[in-house]
């Protein structure tokens, strides 16, 4: 094995498990910034719920009945806007809900609710309005939930734009949102491999045996010789693994188990994801990974079966120095005896 492998080894061993075991908190979505702009007549709170938002004009009512003659002065032209900036960290849903009121006509005064994320807009709400061409009459929606994952936008910056346009007519129109907030998974998705070593491993590379121990790589070829006289073969699944790999497989495995029983809507994503590299790895749910300092990353161990019968195999890793110190747990393990 050479020296640097050791080197690195011996330096996890000593110094790396208490870190590694650490899980880093979650960095959960936060709203940075509720602000106005257009044409005026925007207002907003923050209450427990959430933000709450009025946008448009909303002080008096249209007079002049069903397609009747303008009121001058009562009503703005253009669009009353409210933004909602968020930066999205690891992720996240937002939520609100939303209604329109209207004196008028949907082809004349609308309400439009989007994201605006670092690569396009996301259209949630198009063009509410009172359906068909007449105004004058009163025209209310019901209060609407929405729901928008961030997942997508992970350590980025979107921003949530509320949007009313009115025509100066008279007949006004107000966009409310209510309760925006966001909600965070309290598990903090995966680290993301950065050691270009253990990222090949990471691409399937996963079966190193030249990085072996030299006594690990002796046995190795003594059982590879023994099985082939017994008209066998031998199926090797993990041998030497870099250290930041190992780590990897061991947080995988701490996810999961976090994340298998949580049903919080803001955890689906992750949840998914971190099943889908736990099932990948062919981890086991009753054996936690070793540490960054195990036997795999001093090339000590290897995983591996045979097409024997395990009364056929075991005396022959036996006869060449291999034993299964887990037999129940991992089975598949073998290391020097």
């Amino acid at each position: 094995m050479p020296n640097r492998y050791i080197l690195v080894a011996v330096l996890v061993a000593l110094f790396g498990q208490v870190a590694f075991a650490q899980q880093q908190p979650a960095n959960p979505a936060v709203i940075t910034a509720v602000t106005a702009d257009g044409v005026g007549y925007v207002t907003s709170s923050t209450d427990s719920n959430g933000v709450n938002g009025e946008i448009g004009r909303w002080d008096t009512p249209y007079t002049g009945g069903l397609d009747g003659p303008p009121m001058a002065g009562v009503e703005p032209n253009g669009q009353s806007l409210l933004y909602i900036d968020v930066d999205v960290n690891d992720g996240g849903l937002a939520s609100f809900s939303y209604r329109l009121k209207t004196w008028d006509g949907g082809i004349w005064d609308w309400y439009d609710i989007s994201m605006e994320t670092p690569s396009a807009t996301v259209n949630l709400v198009s063009h509410l309005g009172m359906p068909g061409n007449d105004y004058g009459t009163y025209f209310e929606t019901p209060s609407v939930a929405l729901k928008q994952s961030l997942n997508k936008y992970k350590n980025q910056h979107v921003r949530f734009v509320f949007s009313v346009q009115q025509d100066g007519y008279g007949d006004q129109t107000l966009g409310e949102v209510m309760g925006f907030g966001l909600r965070s998974c309290s598990v903090p998705p995966l680290t993301p491999i950065s050691d270009p070593t253990a990222q090949r491993f990471e691409n399937g590379d996963t079966v190193d045996t030249d990085d072996l121990q030299q006594n690990m790589q002796d046995a190795l070829t003594c059982l590879e010789g023994a099985v082939a006289a017994a008209n066998g073969t031998i199926a090797i699944s993990s041998a030497y693994r870099p250290p930041a790999y190992q780590q990897h497989l061991r947080e995988v495995w701490d996810r999961w188990h976090l994340l298998r029983d949580h049903r919080e809507e803001e955890c689906n994503d992750l949840r998914t994801t971190v099943q889908g590299e736990f099932q990948r790895h062919g981890l086991l749910d009753t054996q936690r990974p070793a540490t960054a300092g195990g036997p795999h990353t001093q090339g000590a161990a290897i995983d591996m079966r045979s097409s024997l019968t395990l009364q056929q195999f075991l005396p022959l890793a036996l006869q060449c120095n291999l034993i299964r110190p887990l037999p129940v747990t991992d089975p598949v393990h073998f290391v020097h005896q």
